[in-house]
């Protein structure tokens, strides 16, 4: 792991100011702040599947393994709102894994295998977001760690009991795939977006409180653009909606005054693989990580600053990728405003 100062009025502005070893063939992943920002832990998709970050004055000082029991390729993670557990995704191992949100210990997994339970499973989890007044959480039926064999659905879990409901298909058309890959449930509204990362699109799942399900809707479709592999969902600025698309490299910017139907502002630029979104403490800037995967033509390994106003690209960071790093994620140190956390595979 490294820290990267990510200030542009810096004078060590795109300095790696600390970079850590994990271990020896561990790839880190996804960095994640529990719900009340007072721990960081991160998703590795080889080694561990998940550790604990400790710091201390915006230096890590330690870096912990977590027990994940038989989890292969860990992910996403969601943190209940009462902070007493997390879910971490393990998509090679189709389960999602249960902890204590106090003690970081694994107290249980939900799973359903969709040779026993066809229209009701748990298959390649990655993306994972709930709402707990309504009593749901959604996991995506993403593709298999050897991107093979990619799906078309999300898994309906209740939360409260880890029961797992229906799945829900998302599909365009019969002969492209769509990989829903993330999702997230609005801040105020019953309502969830997921990504489809192979057939460019947007949906839009609505909570109907008489059938107990969701009606989907699609309601963007980056292909009439040229836009491909909608990767990473956020919230940010104005209450608006932020999905990176890897091709060509560009963020979308959506207004959700209507939360059933986003509508499309602008596009920002970022470069090939654009994936991760953050945004500056004073809204002022957009950071967007360009790399899904190390894989060819979407994989930039750069850090694109933009001036959120003007929607013009400031800069690009690009010092690690002359060191051989390829950044995997990012994020922002709560302690430290001007300093960004960001995950790499290594040299």
């Amino acid at each position: 792991m490294a820290i990267i100062d990510i200030n542009p009025d810096s004078d060590t502005f795109g300095d790696i100011l600390q970079d850590v070893p994990v271990g020896k063939n561990v790839l880190m992943h996804h960095p994640f702040y529990n719900q009340a920002g007072s721990k960081i832990y991160n998703t590795a998709l080889e080694g561990e599947r998940l550790y604990r970050v400790n710091l201390h004055e915006s230096t890590i000082f330690d870096i912990s393994p977590i027990d994940t029991g038989s989890c292969i390729v860990g992910e996403d993670m969601y943190f209940s709102k009462n902070g007493d557990r997390f879910y971490l995704t393990c998509m090679g191992s189709d389960k999602i894994i249960i902890f204590d949100g106090n003690t970081d210990r694994k107290i249980g997994e939900i799973l359903s295998d969709k040779t026993q339970n066809p229209d009701a499973f748990v298959k390649y989890p990655h993306g994972i977001s709930a709402d707990e007044t309504i009593d749901r959480m959604i996991v995506t039926e993403t593709v298999s760690p050897a991107l093979e064999d990619p799906g078309t659905t999300v898994s309906i879990i209740e939360y409260s009991t880890g029961k797992v409901l229906p799945n829900i298909e998302l599909l365009q058309d019969e002969n492209t795939p769509s990989s829903p890959v993330e999702v997230q449930f609005h801040p105020k509204q019953h309502v969830a977006y997921v990504s489809g990362m192979l057939d460019g699109t947007i949906w839009v799942l609505d909570w109907n409180e008489e059938t107990k399900t969701f009606d989907t809707k699609l309601v963007d479709d980056g292909k009439t653009r040229d836009q491909n592999k909608p990767l990473d969902i956020t919230f940010g600025p104005h209450g608006n909606m932020y999905v990176s698309f890897a091709t060509p490299g560009v963020v979308n910017e959506y207004s959700l005054e209507d939360p059933k139907q986003p509508k499309l502002l602008r596009t920002l630029p970022a470069e090939h693989g654009a994936h991760h979104i953050l945004f500056s403490p004073d809204n002022q800037y957009m950071f967007v990580q360009n790399n899904l995967l190390n894989l060819e033509g979407i994989n930039a390994g750069t850090i694109s600053v933009v001036d959120f106003k003007t929607g013009n690209l400031i800069t690009t960071l690009d010092k690690f990728t002359e060191q051989g790093m390829m950044i995997e994620s990012l994020d922002i140190l709560e302690d430290n405003s001007q300093n960004l956390k960001v995950t790499t595979p290594g040299i």
